[in-house]
């Protein structure tokens, strides 16, 4: 643990203790810390009110705070960059499958409980005396040294059909493997069409999460031997790319949109983007699909995308098309011509056949 990360735990564990509140670090903090990972995000569940703890971050420590009211919790992001979510800790219930689950108040055990995987269910003490002492009560260390993803109960993968998706994502991450029962729970939760019980907005905030990996390519590997891969779009896959060569989430977004062809306009659509990431990916996948050379040419991020999806792309195709629509208007063309003209030209570009507005002219016999 970084010094200044456990001096503020150590600070909020203090306050804690002023209050008579007991407060723990929580799940992926836990993990990672027992595995020797470095990890900015930490997760701090408290049996009280919260408020106390974000109030003496900001004012100590500097930084901003968001809350969800519905959840009960809150999120400091502190100037040095450490994000801190806060907790009440609570039990859940969900009215239905793959519904938001309605939250109360509780206690530690109720809240590592509702937690996803086994690996994410413990909890290390903040309080003086015992910093950083051990609550696991579901195994978790144990589970993590075998390397398994398990999850807490029978109904989790129902409950939560996201669940699905993480639980791929923690195994490739780590290289672990589902644990036999969760691996059955979970073949069933496929085959009887939970995923599809999710809003697209949900697939899609977990489709981010998967591409915000170090590398996506072997969560995309598992989820198509599970055959979760359908329930985001069908035929999706992850392009060979050389290793951790595209980062970013617009690139990778854009990767996927690609390898789909004339399918990848449909899927962007469908996951609600913004119009930034849709303005950015849209040229390059009508430049790809199309096969024609763009007006403006590609720009430094786009050029990048699509080279490492297609290393065999001419470079005359990646620039801005080699003749304008002025110019042929002053060789005498008008109208329907000139485009034909640049749509003849734009094709030939994208394969290398021209590279100048000479060879433009002499392929349009205008020269």
């Amino acid at each position: 643990m970084i010094k200044e990360q456990k001096k503020i735990l150590q600070s909020i564990g203090l306050v804690a203790k002023k209050n008579n509140i007991k407060a723990w670090a929580v799940g992926g903090f836990a993990r990672d810390l027992y595995l020797g990972k470095k990890t900015f995000d930490i997760d701090v569940c408290a049996e009280g009110n919260i408020k106390l703890f974000v109030d003496f971050c900001i004012k100590n420590f500097g930084g901003s705070v968001e809350y969800f009211k519905t959840f009960g919790t809150a999120r400091v992001v502190l100037k040095n960059g450490l994000k801190i979510d806060f907790v009440r800790c609570r039990k859940e219930v969900y009215p239905k499958p793959a519904s938001l689950p309605k939250v109360s108040p509780s206690n530690l055990k109720d809240d590592l409980y509702r937690r996803d995987f086994t690996a994410n269910a413990w909890a290390l003490s903040l309080l003086p005396g015992e910093f950083l002492a051990s609550y696991d009560l579901f195994g978790s260390q144990k589970d993590i040294d075998k390397k398994f993803v398990r999850i807490l109960h029978s109904q989790s993968f129902i409950d939560d059909p996201t669940r699905l998706f993480r639980a791929l994502r923690f195994a490739a991450r780590f290289n672990w493997v589902l644990e036999p029962k969760t691996k059955k729970l979970f073949k069933q939760a496929v085959q009887n069409k939970l995923p599809a019980l999710l809003s697209r907005e949900r697939v899609a905030a977990e489709l981010i999460k998967i591409l915000e990996e170090k590398d996506p390519a072997p969560v995309f590997k598992l989820m198509k031997t599970y055959g979760l891969t359908p329930f985001i779009y069908i035929g999706l896959k992850y392009p060979k790319i050389q290793k951790n060569k595209i980062k970013g989430i617009i690139p990778r977004l854009a990767l996927l949109a690609l390898s789909l062809g004339k399918e990848g306009k449909d899927f962007l659509k469908s996951l609600h983007l913004s119009r930034l990431a849709m303005g950015e990916i849209l040229p390059l996948l009508d430049f790809y699909v199309n096969k024609e050379a763009q007006l403006k040419g590609l720009n430094t991020s786009q050029q990048k995308i699509v080279k490492a999806f297609d290393s065999k792309l001419p470079k005359s195709s990646l620039k801005k098309l080699v003749i304008t629509g002025g110019q042929l208007q002053k060789l005498g063309l008008k109208g329907p011509a000139i485009n034909l003209a640049l749509n003849n030209i734009a094709k030939a570009q994208f394969k290398g056949l021209v590279n100048t507005k000479a060879q433009a002219l002499k392929y349009l016999k205008l020269k």
